[in-house]
């Protein structure tokens, strides 16, 4: 399946995405929406070739820090997931950009040592 360029596994209460979706290097399109996804594999970020991905209506807390590597992302979709790592309010607009932003700080936030008391 490394030559499949389209993939919708959507409304199929699916619990998780394989660990190895990342072989599918030739993919393009992923929509997963409507199933019950909680996290996204690490070797997602190895889809260099995506430029659409829906996960909306899953229950997604957070999204992988290194979601802007994925340069051909053009159109992306995680509405309705109780996301808390960006909020949701930061994935409303479907700007990647936006989102890679708040992970950095966020990162750079949780790299900083406590104050000490």
């Amino acid at each position: 399946m490394t030559q499949l360029k389209g993939l919708d596994i959507s409304n199929n209460a699916i619990r998780e995405l394989p660990r190895n979706i990342g072989e599918m290097k030739s993919l393009v399109s992923l929509h997963a929406y409507n199933n019950q996804i909680r996290y996204l594999p690490p070797s997602i970020l190895s889809l260099k070739q995506l430029q659409e991905l829906n996960l909306s209506g899953n229950n997604l807390t957070a999204l992988p820090s290194g979601i802007h590597n994925l340069f051909s992302l053009k159109d992306i979709n995680f509405d309705d997931n109780p996301l808390l790592r960006p909020p949701m309010e930061i994935c409303k607009g479907k700007q990647l950009y936006t989102i890679a932003c708040y992970l950095q700080r966020a990162e750079e936030r949780d790299a900083l040592p406590l104050p000490s008391l």
